[in-house]
């Protein structure tokens, strides 16, 4: 299961689905990120000046992960494939980065919290060797079956950690009512489902259809798009100061 073709089953309507879905995501990540920088030379929300650097961050790693999206649907190539999916893997960790810094850069935060930051950053550099792992595991033995199941497990695992701090703020209610928590109820919710696009290759590892592996993909690729698209709208609101 080396060399599986970019749209189960050579469908035509699914490979036109998931295209459009790519060329979405990178289109709504270029504009998510331009805005997301615009707010940091803005200062907006406190001088959290890491917070919006993982946010621009997000929308580069966006626009490679559809840029490489399109291109291996296209072509099929080993070498694209293995960017898109270290692509995936890295929006999904500077998102929920992102998350993080939100949570202890909350105004309630105590000294001491049931999160050390420090046992943390030990587990973000895990995070990064997975991600350096998984891009050259597929660049030299393909999609196989261990990498599927690897990858879908740690973008479900990466997307559960920065959704964690991201309830646990709103939870708190320290952020109610600003733009902040507006903006990561936009956020929360595309970090959730760029997290389940790797469900399609975990199912897809323990034997699933192809064809409904490559369903679940689109779903999510094109649902991730859209969410982005709000989350920019709420930047751009914050950009003209509403």
């Amino acid at each position: 299961m080396t060399a599986v073709l970019p749209l189960a089953a050579n469908a035509p309507d699914a490979v036109v689905t998931r295209f459009i879905g790519f060329v979405l995501l990178a289109v709504s990540s270029v504009s998510f990120a331009v805005l997301a920088r615009r707010n940091h030379r803005l200062n907006r929300f406190e001088s959290r000046t890491a917070f919006w650097r993982y946010l621009v961050l997000t929308g580069v790693a966006g626009v490679a992960y559809g840029g490489f999206g399109v291109v291996w649907t296209v072509t099929n190539a080993r070498l694209s494939l293995a960017f898109m999916q270290a692509s995936l893997l890295v929006l999904i960790v500077v998102l929920s980065f992102a998350m993080r810094e939100v949570y202890f850069d909350r105004a309630d935060a105590p000294t001491e919290d049931r999160f050390s930051l420090e046992t943390l950053r030990r587990v973000e550099v895990g995070f990064v060797v997975v991600i350096l792992l998984e891009w050259l595991g597929v660049l030299l033995l393909g999609r196989s079956t261990v990498l599927r199941v690897v990858l879908g497990g740690g973008s479900l695992a990466f997307a559960t950690y920065g959704v964690v701090f991201g309830e646990s703020v709103q939870s708190r209610g320290t952020t109610q009512g600003t733009a902040l928590d507006t903006l990561l109820r936009h956020l929360i919710p595309t970090l959730i489902c760029v997290g389940l696009i790797g469900l399609g290759d975990l199912v897809g590892g323990l034997g699933v259809s192809p064809v409904i592996v490559g369903s679940v993909e689109n779903v999510f690729v094109v649902m991730t798009a859209t969410f982005l698209v709000t989350a920019t709208i709420r930047l751009q609101q914050n950009v003209e100061g509403l």
